[in-house]
């Protein structure tokens, strides 16, 4: 098992953050995460991406480097990484790099957290990078249909054509009062993961953390869903695209524990995991796809349920029928110890995998700390892993189809009357 040690650290100005030291790691990880996705815009209704925006402008150019490509030669030079991302709630800056100039990266990365350059000349090349960007996920029937749908039932979420649409009502100085208003101390969660077993380096990574110069501010809470209800299947005809995606959602309204989440992916490995699963597997043999998954996502408000893939119009009812079929069996209890037994054999060798450098294990600790600030245990993770029993999967897959909140999405050559027919086949699970 790889060895390492967790402090959770604040800074004087009310950051929190865990520090990772992996002895000998030659390689140190960073990655710094605001409450500051789109959701947190003071205008969301008309100007939903200026997080993402924002997001552009400081994690390209800085008041010291105020050129995007002056500022990635400095960055890159001895060949480091790094990245920045937004979504619904967040928007995180990470980078990687050799341990031998981790200070130097540290000081960048300080640099276009607290001190963005914001110019009309950039922000107009971004705003068209911001563009092209979600121009091109026009064309990925995967990425536009899940947001339909999550909108039909009821979640505050808004579809790619508003998001682009909301770019002509966005100005430099809407970002700039997005980056006041979401970029404060208290605002701020980071984990860093590298060799911190010298205690003046410990003492010199504390010491840069609290030369973060952002005002206090305070930590946002975390923004509700919306009002969640069931839906009618949401097909979107395109003549121009012969295969059909399809999706899935159900949801429940709470949050999930990490035993619960231990719980469904063992049951969506048993559906959905490999070649020999239950549904994957007999679709795959049937030639009736060639592929399709299952997952869960939960929040503080909610948690949900999903299925998508890709067929031909043609077999999407002999799909849907085997989908109905084996959750109608989990529905009744009909899953077995052994399948159990393989699905978590499969979970463990996945965790022992996945975590073999610092980066990864700081990915590993830090989703669960950003979200609610617990700092999850290595080494408890494999006993979790076999404490999943039948009859909590059975539990978790029940609760869905007794809250009867749920829809189903095409995208592609079909049409309205087959969407019906399909919602009419999983209708019989609720």
């Amino acid at each position: 098992m790889m060895k390492y040690t967790v402090t959770e650290y604040e800074t004087e100005r009310g950051s929190k953050g865990l520090i990772i030291s992996v002895p000998d790691a030659p390689v140190v990880s960073t990655n710094f995460c605001f409450r500051a996705g789109y959701r947190y815009g003071l205008d969301y209704e008309h100007k939903s991406q200026v997080a993402h925006v924002l997001e552009h402008i400081a994690a390209g150019m800085t008041q010291k480097y105020p050129s995007p490509m002056e500022f990635d030669a400095v960055f890159a030079k001895n060949g480091a990484y790094s990245n920045a991302m937004t979504g619904p709630k967040d928007l995180r800056y990470v980078s990687s790099c050799a341990d031998f100039e981790w200070d130097r990266i540290m000081d960048l990365m300080m640099e276009e957290i607290c001190h963005p350059y914001f110019s009309q000349k950039y922000f107009e090349s971004e705003l068209g990078n911001v563009r092209s960007e979600l121009t091109g996920y026009l064309s990925q029937p995967g990425r536009m249909l899940g947001p339909m749908v999550a909108k039909q039932m009821g979640f505050i979420i808004k579809t790619y054509p508003e998001y682009l649409a909301s770019l002509d009502n966005i100005s430099l100085d809407d970002v700039r009062a997005h980056w006041q208003h979401t970029h404060t101390a208290k605002n701020m969660r980071f984990v860093i993961a590298g060799d911190f077993e010298d205690q003046a380096k410990l003492r010199q990574l504390k010491d840069k953390l609290n030369s973060f110069d952002l005002p206090a501010g305070e930590r946002f809470n975390d923004v509700p869903d919306g009002n969640l209800h069931s839906a009618p299947a949401v097909v979107v005809e395109r003549k121009d695209t012969p295969g059909i995606n399809f999706n899935f959602f159900m949801e429940v309204k709470r949050e999930y524990s990490d035993a619960d989440d231990n719980a469904i992916d063992a049951l969506n490995h048993i559906l959905n995991g490999t070649m020999s699963s239950r549904i994957y597997g007999q679709a795959r043999e049937q030639g009736l796809l060639y592929g399709c998954n299952s997952g869960c996502a939960s929040g503080r408000y909610s948690a949900e349920w999903y299925f998508g893939g890709r067929a031909n119009n043609d077999k999407l009812p002999v799909v849907f029928d085997l989908i109905v079929r084996e959750l109608q069996r989990v529905k009744d209890g009909d899953i077995s110890e052994s399948e159990l037994d393989d699905a978590k054999s499969y979970a463990m060798g996945k965790f022992q995998m996945g975590l073999q450098t610092a980066g990864q294990l700081a990915n590993f600790l830090s989703g669960r700390y950003f979200y609610d600030g617990t700092i999850k245990k290595y080494e408890d993770t494999p006993a979790q892993i076999q404490a999943v029993t039948v009859d909590e999967m059975v539990e978790l897959a029940n609760e869905y189809f007794d809250a009867n909140i749920w829809s189903m999405g095409l995208w592609g050559t079909t049409d309205q009357a087959m969407g019906d027919l399909l919602h009419d086949k999983l209708s019989k699970l609720f």
